[in-house]
Formats: C-alpha cells, structure tokens, sequence
C-alpha cells in the first residue's frame, strides 16, 4: 500500500462510507418515514442525486476561481426543485470581490441571493443580501453585470450588492413562465458567468488540507438533506405551510417569513400536503394576481417534483386554464378528471401541493380546497 499523503482527505472518505451507513439505516429504511413502497425507492434514488449535488456544489468548489454550477435538472432534484426555473449556484468568499455577467433572453424574472452558512449544514443559510433583474442595468440586447463586494468602488459604477463577510454563496434565479417548461425545453440555456476580482493566476494545485474542507462540508450537506430531514407531515411552524392535510394556506411572503433557509425574497409561497385515495381529487379554486409569474407544482415526500417531462405535475401561469370570470380550479389525483388543470400524483397517495407567486401586485388570497370522489 502507499503511503498516506491525503491523511485528512482519507478520514472524510471514511466519514462519508459512516454517513452512507447511517442513511441507509436512518433514511431509506426508517418505516416511520415511507408510508408508501414508491417512496422508499425513491429515497435510494434520492441518496444517488444528493451524492451528485454534494460532489459538484461542495467537492469540486473553489471560491478563488468560482463558476456557476446547475443545482437542479430532471435528474437531479432536491429541495423543492422548480420545471420553470433553472438555478444555478457558487461558492465565493465574503473577503474577495466578484463580478457576474449574463444575458437576459427568455428569463421573466432573475435575480441573486446571498446567503451565509447553514448552522445544520444545508446548502444555504441566511439570506444576506438579494436583487433582482428590475433593479439591474440591462442593455438592449439583454446584457448585465454585477458587482458582488464589501466596497461600491469595485463597481466602477456598475450594478452592485453590498457582498457580508460571512457570505458562502451566491444563489441565482432565472424564472420563465412559457408553454413548455423551462427544465423540459432544449432551447433553454442561461447565459451567465462569474469572476472573482482580486484572484490572480491559475488554481493552486489540489492539496489535502483544502479538499478535505470541502469533503467536510459536503458530507454535512449529504446528511442535513437525508437523515436531517423531519418527518412528512406534522406541524412545521412555517407561516406558508399548512399543519392541515388537504388545505392549501393563505400565500405568504418569503422576504416577511424570516426563515433562514435558501427561499426566493421576492416570492410569495403557499403548501399543503395532500392526502388522497385512489379515487379522490384534491380541487383547489381562487384567483392569481397580476404579476410576472405563478405556479402550482406537486412534490414527494422527499421535496421532489413528481415526474414532469413524460406526466403533468406542474402549471405555470402560461399553462393555467383561466374560467371565463378569470378564476382557476386544480385539480390533483391519480386519476384523468378530464379538467384541462389536472396535476397527477403518479400513483403516490401523499405528497405536497406547492404554489409560487413571483412580485405580485397585490398579495394572492387562499386558495379554497376541497377533496371530491371521481
């Protein structure tokens, strides 16, 4: 055997297989957890995609030399994942200075949160600071930059945010509200980049004290979205999540809820979880305010979309059949209804019922619900 020239590297290794150990046993077969077959497979699945999301946002970050890495696609998903969103994240440094460009297209909406680390170990905490594309200096054929530093100078007298010491990350929103989802549409691609300023010459070659930190980090985030994770269902203290199956809340605003997790600030949300029979639908009815984007999706009980490229799990305001007096009704169950806004469960007979309401114009009233017998 060789000599051991990555001693701390090794050990996280060897956290990593107990951690695996750990979800195996904590996770995938926790009875409390699944009520459901499908949902134990799905959390094998799951356990695969965090794996991938821990390499690529934790192992392979380097905030001196940053990019944008895709958090989520139709084989990756985690969190609450969006099809009419695509997001990206980087890791930076609250002491350096960077730069973003992009080039707004299809996107109705972008904007950038900053976030400080998560006390459990989750991809992101606090939100430190936030601004989106109405804000921005855009041309006329879509460009932009901003400045992300502790000084306004670095901007030249650009586009700049105010970048906290503590800050690990920058988390990026590009919102479209069309006829195919963006997650489903090929045509779609996000242009952006970023730059960190006072970073000169090429990345230092890998050493064991720096991967070793990011294995660490990366380790915790695996466990906080597995074994991290409360139970579905039960009472969650979040002012947009209902505690009542089958009931969706009154939408709230994420910038008003002071959670410290990775939400949009300029969203209002609304959840519920639902519980159904085979025959039963869940209908829900109300209004959607003016505004650039809304939409209503349906979620494991691991917060993942339900399958949305070959099945319809999701809406958007493009997609929402209005009634002739401008109101809509969801309806969501296993079976076709016949109703053009039929969300499908795919087989679950559990699951939450997700709403967005991106900068409404006024603040979007409660849904009413009701579950019928088909």
């Amino acid at each position: 055997m060789p000599d051991n020239h990555i001693p701390r590297s090794l050990a996280q290794l060897d956290d990593l297989i107990a951690a695996l150990s750990e979800i195996r046993d904590g996770y995938v077969l926790d009875g409390e957890r699944w009520s459901q077959p499908v949902e134990q497979v799905e959390a094998v699945r799951y356990v695969g995609q965090m794996l991938s999301a821990m390499s690529e946002m934790y192992w392979e970050a380097q905030p001196a030399h940053p990019r944008f890495v895709s958090i989520v696609d139709p084989g990756r998903k985690l969190q609450g994942d969006n099809p009419d969103a695509i997001y990206h994240l980087s890791r930076i440094d609250g002491s350096r200075a960077y730069r973003v460009t992009g080039r707004m297209q299809q996107e109705c909406y972008t904007s950038f949160t900053l976030h400080s680390p998560a006390d459990d170990g989750g991809m992101a905490g606090p939100l430190r600071g936030d601004v989106n594309d109405r804000a921005l200096t855009v041309d006329a054929d879509g460009r932009y930059s901003l400045t992300i530093s502790a000084d306004e100078a670095d901007a030249e007298g650009g586009d700049w945010i105010e970048l906290p010491p503590d800050t690990i990350n920058v988390i990026v929103r590009s919102y479209y509200q069309n006829e195919v989802s963006a997650q489903t549409d090929s045509s779609i691609a996000v242009d952006i980049d970023i730059a960190c300023l006072d970073a000169t010459g090429a990345p230092p070659p890998l050493a064991d004290d720096f991967l070793a930190d990011r294995l660490a980090e990366g380790i915790a985030f695996l466990r906080q979205v597995t074994t991290g994770q409360t139970g579905f269902g039960g009472t969650s203290g979040v002012p947009f999540v209902s505690d009542e199956a089958n009931v969706c809340p009154k939408p709230f605003s994420f910038r008003d809820s002071g959670l410290p997790v990775p939400g949009a600030a300029d969203i209002h949300y609304a959840m519920c979880r639902w519980e159904l029979e085979p025959d039963e639908a869940l209908v829900m009815r109300g209004t959607i305010p003016p505004g650039p984007f809304v939409n209503v999706m349906l979620w494991n009980a691991h917060m993942q979309t339900l399958e949305y490229r070959g099945r319809r799990s999701s809406l958007n305001g493009a997609q929402i059949h209005l009634e002739d007096d401008g109101t809509f009704e969801i309806w969501v169950s296993a079976k076709d209804p016949g109703h053009p806004n039929w969300l499908d469960t795919d087989s679950h007979q559990r699951g939450s019922v997700f709403w967005r309401f991106l900068l409404p114009d006024e603040d979007p009233e409660q849904p009413t619900s009701e579950v019928v017998t088909l």
